[in-house]
């Protein structure tokens, strides 16, 4: 090894995700800024015989990154390399924000095609973990990916994309990080666009009664189920909204975004409505003061998966305060994402973080489980193996991809050991 290769590794630093709740300190940690530094960090990891794991801004649950071995921080790694702004295309490091990247783009009167609500996580470990908006006609992040470049096992660049190692470019968009370790990806965008969004309360049964055709009229719907007074509160949502609401519990915050383009102009807006560039409507404020699990039925069980879930908290957990966010989203083509080959509605579930919140949580895994739904990666679950190959029909297709790359299970941790080694 050079001295350049021993110097990537300095000493571990304690590390904990943006809720508050893993935490580890690695033997090594490793702060790129370049290509090769990444590889050289892998080859190291390796000489050592130590696991490697990378982390973006903390933003999922479960325990992705921990690692007794190199973990390597990509908060150093967030530059945009190129632009083509006739195709649409930009290539970036895995550290930029979803945010910082929506954000240049406008500056180069492009937009996202989609994201959600938090901008702050990384764009890679958006991706990696099947993190999606809303739309019935919208895929999760990862489906506008087009080509990436991750360093292997061996310490190699390997390319792909639709055209190179295509079968890989598929498995690769949703794999938590277990196929090497990204040093870019490129991403599809499409012209700048303007959101015209409106939210407002109603009751339930106004939601569900309207919810197909709300779906079919909007770019986006989506909505939060709100059991009490005070539910709003917790989530950061905005008060003083138009209400059609009988009472202030067991209701329905919703909301529609329209796309708009930049060229037009704004519209004179009604209370409870906002207009502005995608890239700043589409993020909200929230506080991590919450454990969310959150899993993804076939979009033809939302109603009556979601129905359930209502039922038990309001009669089992009446004092169960965080609202349960719902989004429909169209499916992909990736091997392991919740959408894979499969439209979906996803429903989010959360309580406050405290031991007690867990039995919340398994009652409602329950109920999912009934209605095959699939996990978001970077929220808490309940997987099993079991589980996963009766979810995945391609799950055992994604082992092999995954045990062809990294035969010696390099870039796994005991979380994803579990579930895919």
């Amino acid at each position: 090894m050079t001295a350049g290769q021993t110097e990537i590794l300095e000493p571990g630093k304690l590390w904990w995700n943006w809720f508050g709740e893993q935490n580890f300190v690695p033997r090594y940690l490793a702060r790129p800024r370049t290509e090769d530094e990444v590889r050289q960090a892998v080859l190291k990891a390796r000489e050592l015989g130590l696991p490697v794991r990378a982390s973006g801004r903390g933003h999922s649950n479960p325990p992705i990154v921990a690692t007794p071995g190199v973990h390597i921080d990509f908060s150093q790694f967030r530059e945009v390399v190129s632009v083509d702004e006739q195709k649409l295309q930009v290539t970036v490091q895995p550290g930029i924000t979803v945010g910082d990247l929506s954000r240049f783009l406008r500056t180069k009167k492009m937009s996202l095609n989609n994201q959600g609500d938090i901008d702050t996580q990384s764009i890679c470990g958006a991706i990696s973990t099947g993190t999606h908006g809303a739309g019935i006609t919208l895929p999760c992040l990862a489906a506008q990916v087009i080509s990436a470049r991750i360093v292997t096992a061996e310490g190699t660049f390997l390319d792909m994309s639709p055209d190179e190692n295509s079968e890989l470019f598929r498995a690769f968009k949703s794999s938590l990080g277990m196929f090497g370790i990204v040093v870019s990806l490129t991403l599809q965008a499409i012209p700048s666009y303007n959101i015209h969004k409106r939210s407002w309360n109603a009751d339930l049964d106004e939601c569900i009664d309207g919810l197909h055709p709300r779906l079919r009229d909007n770019r986006t719907f989506w909505f939060f189920w709100l059991p009490h007074a005070r539910s709003a509160e917790l989530f950061v949502l905005p008060d003083g909204l138009p209400s059609t609401a009988s009472r202030d519990n067991d209701i329905c915050h919703m909301r529609t975004y329209n796309a708009v383009p930049v060229d037009e102009p704004p519209p004179a807006l009604a209370p409870g409505e906002e207009y502005d560039h995608s890239s700043v409507i589409f993020p909200n404020p929230y506080e991590p003061n919450f454990r969310e699990m959150e899993y993804t039925v076939p979009f033809g069980n939302f109603e009556e998966t979601f129905g359930e879930i209502r039922h038990l908290i309001l009669t089992k957990y009446p004092e169960e305060a965080f609202p349960v966010e719902s989004r429909p989203v169209k499916s992909d083509d990736s091997y392991i994402s919740p959408f894979s080959e499969r439209d979906g509605y996803a429903i989010g579930v959360s309580g406050a973080p405290q031991p007690s919140t867990w039995a919340l949580l398994r009652d409602v895994d329950a109920i999912f489980e009934r209605h095959d739904g699939r996990p978001h990666w970077g929220k808490h679950h309940f997987m099993t193996p079991a589980r996963l190959e009766r979810l995945f029909p391609r799950y055992d297709a994604f082992k092999r991809l995954r045990k062809e790359l990294d035969a010696d299970g390099l870039f796994l941790n005991d979380h994803l050991r579990g579930l895919f080694g």
